[in-house]
Formats: structure tokens, C-alpha cells, sequence
């Protein structure tokens, strides 16, 4: 039986079928690339509108909390408990620029201010009286996070702030513990 050679034009047609699919695969490489580019810009406008949007809360939130808002006389927190005013941290400033330092402290997401004026106090309450202004410690109000195994490794905390709702106002709700120190005494 005699072999038959493949002759020079079956590999020159093998040839450039290879390189049709190569230059194919090239094309389409460049094809999909653009594309996850594009939508690349999608996310970034996507991601810059929902933080417009958070920052826009955010300063509606902070407007409303810089009315203080009696308590009713007959409401009064237990023991050496006190209700603060729930005031939240400015997020721009008057030209409208977005302020770092009040969306995040350290791993933290801090939205309230430091400083507060108590609106009610406890009956043990010692020093912090109803109308003095205050600066919380928001470090004696960390958490340790243990959902999972991960958390629990990295000792992950977050700040948990106690808010109380009366009569459809926030106030912050904190043991004497939980202050740093008095600013301005009534």
C-alpha cells in the first residue's frame, strides 16, 4: 500500500486556518476587554452616584439633629444612666466638599459628634446634669465582632452607639462611664 504525503497545500490551508483563528481570538480578546472597560466606567458612576446619594442623607440627618428637642418631665433614665442629644457629625462643608474625617475614624464608622448636651439624667447621676454639655467616649462602646472564625482572628470591633427613641426623637443612650469629660458645665 503507498502512502499518501500531504502536500504543501494541505499545510498552507492547516496554516492560515490557525492563523484565522489566532487573529479571531485576538479580536475577540480586545472585543471583551473593551467591553469590561465600559462597564468598568458604569461601576465608577454607579459607585460615585450612591455616595452622592449617602452623603445627601447623611446631611438631611445632620440638619435634623441640630434641634434639641425637650424630653417630657415625666421620662427619666434609670440609675446613673443619661439621654444625650443624638447630634450627627457635619459631612460637607459650606462649599460642598464631602469631609473625610466624619464618614470614617479608623476602622469606624462614627455618625454622631462627640460633643452633647444631656437632656435627661438618671437619679444617680453625679456630675453630668441635665443641660450641661458632654464629650462621649466612643472607644468605651466598642464591640468585638465573633460572627465567623475571620473576625474573630483579625479581633475585628465596631462602635456600637445605644440609641433610644422617644416620641419619635434619637437621643444617645450612655452611663456616666461612657464620658470622656464635661465641657461646659450649667
Amino acid at each position: 500500500m503507498k502512502k499518501i504525503k500531504k502536500a504543501q497545500v494541505s499545510k498552507d490551508v492547516e496554516n492560515a486556518k490557525n492563523k484565522a483563528a489566532l487573529d479571531g481570538d485576538i479580536k475577540t480578546y480586545f472585543t471583551e476587554r473593551d467591553k469590561t472597560i465600559n462597564i468598568g466606567i458604569g461601576k465608577k458612576e454607579d459607585t460615585r452616584a450612591i455616595a452622592e446619594a449617602e452623603a445627601e442623607v447623611k446631611e438631611m440627618l445632620y440638619k435634623a439633629s441640630l434641634k434639641d428637642v425637650e424630653i417630657d418631665p415625666n421620662i427619666e433614665p434609670m440609675f446613673n444612666t443619661l439621654f444625650l442629644t443624638a447630634r450627627r457629625n457635619r459631612v460637607r462643608t459650606e462649599s460642598g466638599l464631602l469631609m473625610a474625617s466624619s464618614l470614617i475614624d479608623g476602622n469606624a464608622q462614627i455618625d454622631f459628634a462627640e460633643n452633647q448636651v444631656v437632656m435627661a439624667a438618671g437619679p444617680q447621676v453625679q456630675q453630668a446634669l441635665t443641660g450641661s454639655e458632654v464629650v462621649i467616649d466612643f472607644e468605651s462602646m466598642r464591640v468585638k465582632l465573633s460572627e465567623n472564625m475571620s473576625q474573630k482572628v483579625k479581633k475585628d470591633s465596631e462602635i456600637k452607639v445605644p440609641i433610644i427613641v422617644i416620641n419619635d426623637t434619637e437621643y444617645i443612650h450612655v452611663s456616666e462611664r461612657n464620658l470622656k469629660y464635661i465641657s461646659k458645665k450649667v
